[in-house]
């Protein structure tokens, strides 16, 4: 009877520690899901310019297509409807939430200073919460901020991307 009771303290501890397994198994798939999605939205975004100023030399996003691109590539990859509320079968436990969307254009002007930036330059983001975020920035860029949830985290978590285009034939 001993031996009966032990066995079954064994295989009830290594059920539970399988079960949770599982469960960072999920979450980090989530995570890494949201990762891989948001840089794919960010980039298809990026890709929404003004041809005749490209044709002059600058990069210039068009705003309301870039982030119209940016929903549909994160409804696509993430399994989202038209109100980025997960659909049944995703890893989110919550909508997603694009919180800000910077376009750091040929045109962008550093709100700090009141300034058209020239690239390279260092740019700063401070989060709704306090932290900041410093990149170096190298040529037009889109960031992003997002607030997800994936399933078996216990909150909603900051994510933060940039797409940038360099290169020197960037260069005016």
């Amino acid at each position: 009877m001993e031996k009966l009771l032990v066995f079954m303290m064994i295989l009830v501890s290594v059920l539970s520690l399988w079960v949770k397994d599982v469960e960072i198994f999920i979450m980090d798939r989530g995570y890494r899901t949201v990762q891989y999605s948001i840089e794919h939205a960010v980039h298809d975004g990026a890709l929404q310019v003004d041809t005749q100023a490209l044709a002059d030399g600058n990069i210039i996003f068009i705003p309301t297509l870039a982030e119209e691109k940016i929903r549909e590539s994160l409804r696509m990859n993430l399994s989202l409807d038209t109100q980025l509320r997960p659909n049944s079968l995703t890893l989110l436990d919550a909508p997603v939430t694009i919180d800000d969307i910077v376009y750091i254009d040929d045109n962008y002007i550093d709100p700090m200073t009141g300034i058209k930036i020239v690239f390279p330059t260092n740019w700063e983001y401070t989060l709704p919460d306090g932290r900041k975020f410093e990149r170096a920035i190298f040529g037009p860029s889109i960031a992003m901020v997002l607030d997800v949830k994936v399933k078996g985290a216990e909150e909603h978590m900051k994510k933060f991307t940039i797409q940038e285009y360099k290169g020197e034939f960037l260069q005016n």
